[in-house]
């Protein structure tokens, strides 16, 4: 009796599994065009760069293979539409496969100014598993959306005309998903030092444009040894050219430069607000524009003003407060990074930082440690 053929999914699922290690080593091959346009699309510095690279081959060696979505083989196959985003770059790489190792046809939109490496890259991919399978299974878009990205009912006639299907919103949406407001809590006992470098790296980096950059951080106990340790770092950032392997930091648009100038003015002239360390525009020769970070503090409940670019706000609070600062990220699925003894219960998902800060771990671009 000869075997029954198996259900599209099915065949669609092995077949992808079959080429995640392919995607590793292309990924590894790419690892220097990745970088060069992670530079010029993005403006990120060397270390950002290596970071990101780094995390992305992580995820593919440590992704769980997901469940095949079975099917039959008259039932055609379900799709999805994943979204590279300019200031998530290279996430949709690893879930755009995850998706097809459900068996799950994949759709790459992009945002304007995405990184174009990562989108040539699925190309490639798009071939050589289109050509195994025989029908499209993976395309990714020429040009990005000018509409709200992933609307369903946003540029359908361009996406019949990408993808061949008559209705675009049969292809529901799986993200990558906007991350939920990331939060900082600083422990009484915990070393002032260590939480300065700490939140200089997670609200400073990418210039404050990372999606998961804090923008808050609810301190409990004394302020005066941090805020020294905090000024001298937001003073000796250096934001550089992505080029610049001594840089923290690299250039903003005009128009971030602009929301940050606005943001800064909102927060420098509210009051009981404190200005600890005033940002700004960079006097700099040529077009790139680089902006100096700003510090500011505020006793609890901190004003809701907006934020943008490379800003945090100190909020001087108990430890009742910072716990009510955790459970209202949770509540928009955000994360919370908890510097102190690591004893605290906090509500959602949190990263415990404790012990001695590590010099040699230190990105390029921030000052050593020194008394203060």
């Amino acid at each position: 009796m000869s075997t029954p053929p198996r259900a599209e999914p099915e065949r669609l699922a092995t077949t992808a599994r079959s080429l995640r290690k392919e995607l590793g080593v292309r990924v590894t091959l790419y690892a220097d065009a990745l970088a060069q346009s992670l530079a010029d699309d993005l403006g990120l510095v060397a270390w950002d760069r290596e970071q990101l690279i780094g995390g992305l081959q992580q995820r593919l060696r440590s992704a769980v293979i997901p469940q095949i979505r079975r099917g039959t083989g008259e039932t055609p196959l379900a799709g999805c539409r994943v979204l590279e985003r300019r200031t998530q770059p290279l996430e949709s790489i690893d879930l755009a496969w995850q998706k097809l190792c459900e068996g799950l046809r994949v759709h790459i939109e992009h945002e304007p100014g995405a990184c174009q490496a990562a989108l040539e890259l699925m190309r490639g991919m798009a071939r050589l598993i289109n050509d195994r399978m025989g029908i499209v299974v993976l395309s990714v878009a020429d040009d990005p959306w000018t509409s709200p990205p992933l609307d369903p009912s946003a540029s359908a006639s361009a996406f019949r005309l990408a993808v061949g299907l008559d209705d675009p919103s049969l292809w529901r949406v799986v993200g990558p998903a906007r991350p939920g407001p990331r939060v900082a809590i600083v422990e009484s006992e915990a070393d002032r030092e260590l939480a300065a470098y700490v939140l200089a790296r997670s609200s400073l980096r990418r210039t404050g444009l990372d999606p998961r950059a804090v923008k808050h951080a609810y301190v409990v106990g004394p302020l005066d040894l941090l805020r020294r340790h905090m000024v001298r770092l937001w003073l000796s950032a250096i934001m550089g050219p992505a080029t610049s392997p001594g840089a923290f930091a690299g250039p903003v648009s005009p128009a971030v430069r602009d929301d940050y100038l606005a943001a800064h003015e909102a927060w420098s002239s509210y009051p009981e607000v404190e200005t600890w360390c005033a940002g700004g525009e960079l006097e700099r020769d040529g077009a790139p524009v680089y902006l100096a970070p700003a510090l500011f503090c505020t006793p609890w409940p901190a004003p809701e003003l907006p934020t943008s670019g490379p800003m945090l706000v100190v909020v001087k609070c108990d430890l009742r407060q910072a716990q009510t600062a955790a459970e209202l990220a949770a509540r928009e699925h955000g994360q919370i990074i908890a510097i102190g003894a690591g004893l605290t219960p906090y509500a959602g998902q949190v990263t415990a930082i404790r012990g001695a800060l590590l010099v040699e771990r230190l990105p390029p671009g921030l000052p050593e440690p020194r008394p203060v």
